[in-house]
């Protein structure tokens, strides 16, 4: 077979030359593109073997797909693939604990990462706030803030995978009471450089924010409050900065935990749901109180299952505001603001669609889950069904005195059936009691002359009562009761009841109904949760007859005015009355014969019980002690019979790493930008095994990630070339029709990517922690927990010779430097051929372009100037509703930057912040031009103009006094001598001893423009700031830091001698070649050469 020559522009090859092909131990070119090609092919495909696959037919199949452009990998699988290092994953998330050991194997683990060339992410929001108290050492906390400089100096001081510097994205959550002097942090000129940092924002935030309400600010090592501020302050410092400096962006929590497919794989430390102590939760062993239990492991049952908890069980996190859930049918439950119910979002007949919300966000009419526990078998306890029969007749119509239990009956005459139903109930109790172990003058049931009653007393239950909790005046479903006793104990108990109480009525026309009337409503709340862990669902009417007074029978054969309670009914429905009929039933056979009779005579089948609940209101308790779970495998448990879910889940897991490959779009289409709908199809179906087999290829920095990464095999399949496919198109970049395309194209990359996982799964098995997620319970066994990402393409698109990701185009027309002293001037290649379509005209157009890189202020035809719009021009809702339309089908996130005009105010950035959340965005970030102080963005090949300063240097006067310092290089020791004048630095000679002539030329050459620049006033802060942290091969340590190179090295000299240290920024300008860097897909990219940076 014929390999195809790999289809690559000069740029490409120019970037592959110096960023990815091999070289020798003398630094010369060891690869070429087709070599480097087969080298990733090969490796990625190796994987093959052990699926029974081809490895050197997929090879084949891999290498065509990188060699026509079709698809590549990212970036460390190019490099990296093949090599001894084989790290071939972009970006991993590590874990950051409230502990100075966990912070510092954080910090160890992230220069690993970084020297595998690796960038990573962080959520501080674990690690308590500044000035907290430190228990060991009796001291205070320094924060967050002081922990991310930290991690910004060690990403500073670490060359990564000698290709690039490592990135960081930091992330804090609104709650934490450090959250605005971390929104505040980047708007200090060169603070956290190597860092990207984003709020994490829930949707009761930004509520606070809508309602001008207030927010709290939570301490997460205890969960206490320890400041209430308006969420408007908050939010005004959150918009002010993203306008001022880019920074922060913002991350929807509630959002990415909706489509989180493996939740049960790690925390998020983000919010502290709880539930109170007195909160029942089902377990194996029967229902417990949180409150009772805490600090043990339990087996917890959920909808019918049983899981383990981890070995702490439930676990105190403090004292918190607590609301009391309120449904409609009765259910209710105390817990925190921020602890996440499942609430259903869309029901049909046939499927429900729910979504994790935080109580504190739930409406009245929301509907929320509780559990089905019909599949449940029951458990074990103390006592039986006669004892629970018995205490069941109690409770519904008997007295307990201090000596004994007296069980009541009445005998209606007039009704046969009726006195039928009540002799079964008499001798059904009465061999019960006699089980229970009766006295030897026990008489069993005795009539109570001229009343129709029959009464049995029983020293024995009132023991069996006492021992549940119960006591005179004190009778009904106590703690006791609830915990301690067996399934069939609860069984017995409720038939018991219902034959004392119950009554079933309506008719298979109007409807069958059985229900069971009280005064005492904490005693139908107790009878609802009994039945509900039987798997039989009800509804609570409250105040159903209201209280009064009424003439009854005074027990001396006249009547008498009474004073009445208000009475309550819990009324089972539905098919509820088939599971009632054979878990419960009625000891009264007039009622079991009418319950019978009623069930069999139905011509259809019942309405099935979705055991839903509708939230009625939510009423604030007060501060109360709170407790929270970890259930892995599960991660949700049963809170009262709803459904809550546990200490909540991170989407960006702990340890887990990015596994990345983009399709061009470009190569999908033909001329006219229609697509090719085959050949995308068979591209992605090839690319998800590709990225599948790379993570069996991979060598990990960390064994932690390697097991959390194969644990849920997620890959991010995305896509690149998007604005080119809309010039081809000649759409309008976030116009409608680009919207409708935007989501029929990725929304078929994500059905045929997600097929081509199931097959896999097929062929390999489904992804070890495929059990708890949401693919088992959707029945689909995909080999990748995750799919599809639209992650940044900086470099890859560079070599694919398409535009970036899903952005627009920064500028139509680019002077890109070259690697020696000219420069390219690129054209987009559909723009160039449009242009020509102009004829004379054209060129003039052309020099206008060349000069502002956008048709702004060129008479062209409308089309055009529709087509071909750049990043600032292409308004903001266009830019988030395009992210939207991806995000709707995308498994991960979508990165994207939203670019603003210089000019655009800080209202604007507030509008893209809430469009993108209104829009189902999962994050945003928004950039705008010339936000930050030494950055210049400018499109177009135009010169850049710069600030005025002097043009002509002071003259040296003829005697100056200086000071001298020696810094330690690679290439010897380096003598500085900084003069000064009139006490500022005027002048530096730099000295390298014992080193060749043309590095000593080179040092002396800096050391004369350093001067030349401080003798025309360039400030010496501004001069350090220049050559402070440029990178070089040979780095030593010099104290108790690094001197990276001669630059650095007279930087630091610099400082040395002034005796303070100079904060460098980047400017956002390329380190490589000093141009301005473009702001893309949440990253940083170079306009005039190859480099990228993602934040």
């Amino acid at each position: 077979m014929t390999r195809p020559v790999p289809d690559l522009g000069e740029n490409a090859l120019k970037v592959l030359e110096k960023r990815y092909l091999r070289r020798d131990e003398a630094g010369n070119l060891a690869e070429t593109p087709e070599g480097l090609f087969v080298r990733v092919a090969e490796a990625v495909a190796a994987p093959e073997a052990a699926h029974g696959g081809d490895p050197k037919a997929w090879a084949e199949v891999f290498y065509g797909l990188m060699a026509r452009g079709d698809f590549l990998p990212n970036s460390p699988t190019l490099m990296n693939a093949g090599t001894p290092l084989g790290q071939l994953s972009a970006c991993f998330v590590l874990p950051v604990g409230d502990s100075m050991e966990e912070i510092f194997d954080a910090l160890k683990h992230t220069a690993l990462v970084h020297k595998s060339g690796g960038g990573t992410g962080f959520d501080f929001s674990d690690l308590r706030p500044a000035g907290d108290r430190v228990r060991s050492t009796s001291g205070v906390a320094s924060g967050p803030l002081s922990f991310l400089e930290l991690f910004d100096r060690t990403t500073e001081v670490i060359k990564q995978g000698g290709m690039r510097r490592g990135a960081n994205m930091g992330i804090l959550e609104a709650s934490h009471p450090d959250v605005m002097d971390f929104v505040r942090a980047k708007t200090e000129q060169g603070r956290l450089g190597n860092f990207n940092i984003s709020v994490g924002v829930t949707d009761r935030f930004l509520r606070a924010v809508r309602d001008d309400g207030s927010w709290d600010l939570v301490n997460p090592r205890t969960g206490e409050t320890v400041r209430t501020l308006p969420a408007r302050e908050l939010w005004r410092l959150l918009v002010d900065s993203a306008w001022r400096t880019g920074d922060p962006g913002l991350v929807f929590l509630d959002r990415i935990e909706e489509d989180n497919p493996t939740p049960h794989l790690g925390r998020l430390r983000s919010t502290n749901p709880c539930v109170t102590g007195d909160t029942w939760v089902l377990t194996d062993q029967g229902p417990r109180q949180v409150g009772r239990v805490a600090g043990l492991p339990l087996n917890v049952v959920v909808d019918g299952r049983v899981w383990r908890t981890e070995e702490e069980g439930f676990f105190p996190t403090g004292v918190r505001p607590v609301l009391r859930l309120v449904t409609r049918e009765g259910y209710s439950l105390r817990l925190t603001g921020d602890h996440p119910v499942c609430r259903v979002v869309r029901c049909s007949r046939s499927s429900l669609k729910t979504r994790w919300t935080p109580a504190g966000d739930l409406k009245r009419g929301d509907r929320v889950l509780v559990n089905d526990h019909r599949s449940f078998p029951g458990w074990a306890g103390e006592y039986g069904e006669g004892e629970g029969y018995l205490l069941g007749l109690l409770v519904g119509d008997g007295t307990l005195k201090k000596d004994k239990a007296v069980l009541s009956v009445w005998s209606k005459e007039e009704d046969p059936q009726a006195q039928e139903g009540i002799r079964q109930i008499m001798q059904r109790a009465r061999a019960c009691a006699v089980r229970l172990g009766a006295r030897r003058d026990f008489r069993g049931w005795m009539a109570v002359e001229g009343r129709g009653e029959y009464r049995l007393s029983t020293a024995a239950l009132r023991r069996v009562a006492e021992d549940l909790g119960m006591g005179p005046g004190r009778k009904g479903i106590t703690p006791e009761l609830e915990s301690r006793t067996s399934s069939s104990f609860v069984q017995g108990f409720l038939r018991g009841l219902f034959d004392a109480d119950g009554s079933v009525q309506g008719t298979l026309a109007k409807g069958i109904s059985l229900r069971l009337s009280q005064s005492d409503l904490p005693l139908l709340e107790g009878v609802q949760r009994l039945l509900l862990r039987l798997g039989i669902g009800s509804r609570i009417y409250r105040n159903r007859r209201s209280g009064g007074s009424k003439g009854l029978p005074d027990g001396r054969g006249g009547v008498r005015e009474y004073t009445t309670k208000p009475q309550h009914e819990l009324v089972v429905v539905r098919e509820n009355l088939d599971l009632f009929w054979l878990r419960v039933g009625f000891g009264d056979s007039r009622k079991a014969s009418a319950l019978r009779r009623r069930l069999e005579g139905r011509r259809r089948l019942p309405y099935r019980e979705r055991f839903l609940a509708t939230v009625e209101e939510l009423v604030p308790e007060g501060d109360a002690e709170v407790f929270d779970v970890r259930v892995p495998g599960c991660h949700a448990f049963d809170a009262n019979g709803f459904l809550v879910h546990n200490c909540g889940e991170q989407p960006l897991l702990p340890y887990e790493s990015c596994n990345l490959g983009s399709i061009n779009l470009v190569r999908m289409a033909d001329e006219a930008g229609e697509l090719d709908w085959e050949k995308l199809d068979r591209t992605v179906r090839h690319a998800v095994r590709f990225l599948d087999d790379v993570i069996d290829a991979n060598c990990y920095p960390l064994p932690e990630i390697a097991q959390r990464t194969r644990a849920s095999r997620k890959i991010g399949l995305g896509i690149m070339g998007w604005a080119d496919l809309l010039f081809l198109r000649r759409l309008r970049y976030g116009s409608p029709e680009s919207l409708v395309l935007a989501g029929e194209l990725m929304g078929f990359i994500r059905a045929v990517g997600h097929e081509a996982s199931e097959a896999l799964g097929e062929e390999r098995g489904a992804f070890p922690a495929w059990e708890g997620s949401l693919h088992q319970r959707q029945g689909r066994r995909l080999r990748n927990a995750t799919v599809t990402t639209l992650a940044p393409t900086g470099t890859i698109s560079l070599l694919a010779g398409c535009s970036s990701g899903i952005e627009p185009a920064f500028s139509l027309a680019l002077r890109r430097r070259a690697f020696e002293s000219d420069t390219l001037v690129l054209l987009n290649p559909v723009f160039q051929r449009d242009l020509a379509i102009l004829g004379e005209p054209g060129k003039d157009i052309l020099a206008r372009v060349l000069e502002s890189g956008s048709l702004e202020g060129t008479d062209v035809p409308l089309w055009m100037k529709q087509t071909y719009v750049t990043a600032h021009e292409v308004s903001l809702e266009d830019h988030v509703r395009t992210q939207a339309a991806f995000q709707a089908h995308t498994d991960n996130g979508v990165s994207k930057t939203v670019n603003l005009p210089h000019e655009a105010g800080a209202d604007q950035v507030e509008r893209a912040f809430l469009l993108a959340h209104e829009t189902g965005c999962k994050g945003i970030t928004v950039y705008r031009d010339r936000c930050k102080e030494t950055q210049v963005l400018y499109q177009g090949t135009g010169e850049v103009p710069s600030p005025g300063v002097p043009t002509k240097p002071k003259r040296r006067p003829a005697a100056l006094t200086g000071s001298t310092v020696k810094v330690r290089t690679s290439f010897g020791n380096l003598y500085l001598t900084l003069n000064r004048l009139e006490g500022k630095p005027f002048e530096l000679f730099a000295t390298l001893g014992k080193s060749g002539r043309d590095t000593q030329a080179h040092t002396e050459a800096l050391g004369r423009l350093v001067s030349l620049a401080l003798r025309s006033g360039v400030p010496v802060r501004d001069v350090v700031g220049q050559l402070k942290g440029i990178g070089g091969s040979q780095p030593v340590f010099e104290g108790d830091g690094m001197v990276l190179s001669l630059p650095d090295a007279i930087a630091q000299g610099i400082e040395r001698v002034l005796g303070e240290t100079v904060e460098v920024s980047s400017g956002d300008m390329c380190p490589s070649c000093g141009a301005p860097l473009v702001h893309a897909e949440g990253c940083l990219r170079c306009v005039s050469c190859d480099y990228s940076k993602c934040l």
